[in-house]
């Protein structure tokens, strides 16, 4: 009996784990959605001991318009705006010149910055052909 105690209790655990990441997933989404009317949206990740960072970042002509970055521990983190990104060059968070972040952040930043780069070059190549 005591086994079969908890392997429900672990279970509902698990369940419990799983609907939360969900909606933080989907609250997460939600706020992207509000930051495709700044510019095009592009996430990247920053890891640092376990702990990683995403960065969502609405990029217009090759400047940031709008920003949100999720960190945390839980499930009952949620994505807040960077004032510090807003108005950024991309080329400035690639090469990681922007100050007042912490090393996640910035290199979470860099990364959705090198996403853009990568996206603006790909569509130069199909342009020249």
């Amino acid at each position: 009996m005591n086994m079969l105690t908890f392997t429900l209790a672990f279970a509902a655990l698990w369940v419990a784990q799983m609907v939360l990441s969900w909606r933080q997933a989907k609250r997460f989404m939600a706020d992207i959605a509000v930051l495709r009317d700044c510019g095009v949206v592009f996430i990247g990740r920053g890891k640092r001991r376990g702990m990683r960072t995403y960065a969502a970042l609405a990029v217009r002509d090759g400047v940031v318009t709008g920003s949100r970055i999720l960190n945390g521990y839980t499930v009952f983190a949620r994505a807040k705006p960077s004032a510090e990104l807003t108005g950024t060059h991309v080329d400035e968070l690639i090469a990681g010149t922007v100050t007042g972040l912490d090393r996640r952040t910035a290199a979470a930043a860099a990364h959705a910055a090198t996403l853009y780069s990568q996206q603006r070059s790909r569509k130069r190549k199909i342009a020249a052909r």
